[in-house]
């Protein structure tokens, strides 16, 4: 591909799309949107007009035909995911899909087969890998500055009670695990560069949703444990902790930082459980998804290698999966 400048086209008018994805893209230096589609062509428009966008589309196939589009972002509700992908894929469109890709590991399949066949990328959406600050505490603890990782603790929830909300439709893949609790997953083996072995989990379940409203996870990495507790009808709380044989990190703003606000990690030094006796190095203000979409458009201005393809997403994929399984059979599963 010989241009500087990739352009993006989006499908839908998901409000994750015009928060946070499409003004990142529009900050990265070589991306650009060119295109948004909905089901809704007034909506197209009327979004498009907003955010400065110069193409509408009153379809998603009608994106996907177009020659000028070089990646499809996709938001629509996990349920959606593969079927419309591989129709993306079919006209050679490279993809970036949200969290979770599917709602089983199996279903991924036919869209790796597809991504081979139509010599496109697929990448699953988890912008947190691209945060200056996860990357920073990955080599930190790479080079043995806490010596080694004994467990990861993580807390991640949020208050969303409205019936008509995708996250507590169950049949859309609705819950909290599959929103919120594929990120401690994910940034667990991120971290450890591992595999977890077997996985145990509990959930309290809404009532009325049958969604997981408060679910508790242990994930053994074979020596390592990974613990979190996901909720929906909690408070905004999230926090994860790494505890190290010589030292702790704890990273504050873990998952959904503002891209305008600096993020905090504070290095316990193993003696002290006084913050103020510890180290707290802040980050500077990033975009963790402009810089996931600069990323990906690298992939096809300069050939740089797919660092998280859609067989680490099948891995993911695989512990929820697992987990899942867990919380029915009440017992530790394999993954």
């Amino acid at each position: 591909m010989k241009k500087n400048v990739v352009n993006w086209g989006i499908i839908s008018t998901a409000k994750i799309g015009w928060e946070h994805v499409i003004p990142a893209i529009q900050k990265s230096k070589n991306s650009k949107v060119l295109g948004l589609a909905s089901r809704d062509l007034k909506k197209a428009k009327s979004l498009c007009q907003k955010l400065n966008i110069s193409k509408s589309y009153g379809s998603y196939e009608e994106l996907y035909q177009d020659p000028d589009i070089d990646i499809i972002y996709n938001p629509l509700p996990n349920h959606l995911h593969i079927k419309t992908s591989l129709k993306a894929a079919s006209y050679g469109k490279h993809i970036l899909l949200e969290k979770p890709l599917s709602l089983k590991a199996k279903d991924i399949d036919p869209l790796i087969k597809s991504a081979q066949k139509n010599k496109v990328i697929i990448k699953e959406a988890f912008m947190v890998r691209h945060h200056p600050q996860w990357q920073w505490v990955k080599k930190y603890i790479k080079d043995g500055n806490i010596g080694a990782i004994s467990n990861i603790s993580t807390v991640f929830s949020y208050s969303n009670k409205d019936p008509n909300n995708i996250r507590n439709i169950l049949k859309y893949g609705g819950g909290a695990i599959y929103d919120i609790g594929c990120y401690p997953t994910v940034i667990s083996r991120f971290l450890t560069d591992k595999e977890p072995k077997r996985v145990v989990a509990t959930a309290t379940k809404d009532k009325k949703f049958k969604t997981d409203i408060l679910s508790s996870v242990m994930l053994d990495f074979g020596g390592i444990f990974s613990s979190y507790t996901v909720a929906t009808q909690s408070n905004v709380s999230q926090q994860v902790i790494i505890l190290g044989t010589k030292k702790t990190i704890v990273v504050e703003n873990p998952f959904n930082a503002v891209a305008s606000k600096p993020t905090t990690v504070v290095i316990y030094n193993g003696k002290s459980i006084y913050r103020k006796e510890n180290t707290v190095k802040t980050f500077t203000a990033a975009d963790q998804y402009e810089h996931q979409a600069t990323a990906f458009s690298n992939h096809l201005i300069k050939k740089t290698k797919v660092d998280y393809d859609l067989k680490d997403a099948k891995k993911n994929m695989k512990v929820l999966d697992a987990t899942f399984k867990s919380i029915k059979k009440g017992s530790w599963v394999k993954v």
